[in-house]
């Protein structure tokens, strides 16, 4: 691309990004459904510190902040791809549905990481889960007007949940097996 061809894309993205900021500020905040997000986000974010394990709150941490990212790469891909789309966000200039990609969603998962030891009952688990996650708060979320697909089907999420939590665990039970490997050598 061009010296010109970057400028003309950077001019763009501020055009872009002034009408969301407009759009949001006109449609979004202090709405309804704005209000309803942001009290989902409250509340998740205040169920987590309430029940997660303080004793081993740097691997629920290491797990969570894991799915977050991985969740926030993903809606950005998706909504960039115009696979879905989010009517009402809580801030204009982020990724999409914060309440559900920083809280909900990751706390969920940390949970069924905390609460289900083994392989199989956290397999488990995480299949329930991404079956009411799919089949049930996904058309919830699109009857309610904060989530809309484009070219996406439910069930093409699903074997993505279940696929984020597994490599997510695994990769996080790595970590801790080095570091007690390392702390075993000292």
């Amino acid at each position: 691309m061009t010296d010109s061809g970057v400028a003309a894309a950077v001019e763009l993205q501020k055009l872009l990004t002034n009408m969301r900021i407009e759009q949001w500020l006109q449609d979004d905040v202090f709405h309804f459904r704005w209000w309803l997000l942001l009290g989902q986000f409250a509340f998740s974010a205040f169920l987590w510190f309430k029940l997660v394990d303080k004793s081993r709150f740097p691997e629920m941490v290491l797990y969570m902040g894991f799915i977050t990212i991985i969740t926030l790469v993903l809606d950005e891909l998706g909504e960039e791809l115009s696979l879905w789309d989010y009517p009402v966000d809580l801030v204009p200039i982020f990724p999409p549905l914060t309440a559900v990609d920083l809280a909900s969603l990751p706390i969920i998962y940390t949970l069924i990481y905390q609460y289900f030891g083994t392989w199989k009952s956290f397999f488990w688990a995480t299949l329930i889960m991404a079956t009411i996650f799919c089949f049930i708060f996904e058309p919830i979320l699109v009857w309610g007007g904060v989530y809309q697909t484009l070219k996406w089907k439910y069930y093409y999420g699903f074997p993505i949940y279940v696929t984020m939590a597994l490599c997510v665990r695994w990769m996080v039970k790595m970590i801790y097996a080095i570091a007690e490997g390392a702390e075993e050598k000292k």
